[in-house]
């Protein structure tokens, strides 16, 4: 198995996913400094109570966070998977004397390792730069504890299984359609489904929870029907 992931990294053109994780990340912390300055713009509007203090605002830069890398796992799924198993290129890829199941589960294992490493590492370092600005000049309510730095880390972890768990099941449907628009679109619905629950539940860690462990079952139920679905596949 660590041979086939191997060789899905000599495949892919990982230094494009690496630039577009830089450059997501880049965007993110540029959209939590906007999230923490929104309240000074209008502190009147109690609209902007939700970018108020570090308990409101880690949830909803995580959610946007997961937004932005659950696109970039169903784009590497859609190049990794769905291209590969398209047309003439799946007579190649059936013609490897390695069971098909490991070579899917190798693809699948090769981009949710990616997406979720690239996550959390960029969330580290924009919290680690975003923090020390704290500490310089002030933009958002109350003081960085230890508490909410456990709470960011759990929301984090949490998110980056969500947007690979996104990425698996937009996968799954733009592979019956063999579309990369359909794929894109079906996580974008699905992100926008956990905004809402986590915008509607801003104080609690819970509804995140509940959500990524209903989209892990979910994951694991489409990968078993995608992985039968190759297996039956006819050259």
């Amino acid at each position: 198995m660590f041979n086939l992931i191997k060789l899905e990294l000599k495949k892919a053109k990982i230094r494009t996913y690496i630039i577009a994780a830089i450059i997501i990340g880049i965007c993110m912390l540029g959209t939590l400094y906007l999230f923490a300055y929104a309240p000074k713009i209008e502190p009147s509007d109690p609209d902007m109570k939700l970018f108020v203090g570090y308990e409101k605002l880690i949830p909803l830069f995580s959610t946007i966070c997961m937004f932005a890398f659950s696109l970039l796992a169903s784009a590497m799924f859609s190049k990794i998977i769905i291209e590969e198993y398209s047309g003439k290129r799946s007579i190649l890829l059936f013609s490897y004397p390695i069971s098909r199941r490991k070579v899917f589960f190798a693809k699948i294992t090769f981009v949710s390792f990616f997406v979720a490493t690239a996550m959390i590492l960029s969330s580290i370092a924009i919290f680690i730069i975003f923090g020390i600005s704290e500490s310089i000049y002030h933009l958002v309510e109350g003081n960085i504890t230890f508490e909410i730095i456990k709470n960011a880390a759990k929301t984090t972890f949490f998110m980056s299984i969500s947007a690979v768990c996104v990425g698996i099941i937009s996968m799954a449907i733009g592979f019956i359609k063999k579309s990369i628009t359909t794929t894109i679109i079906s996580s974008v619905l699905i992100c926008s489904l956990l905004s809402n629950i986590v915008a509607g539940f801003i104080s609690s860690n819970s509804p995140i929870i509940l959500f990524t462990i209903i989209l892990v079952l979910a994951s694991t139920i489409v990968i078993t029907i995608t992985t039968n679905k190759i297996n039956s596949m006819e050259v």
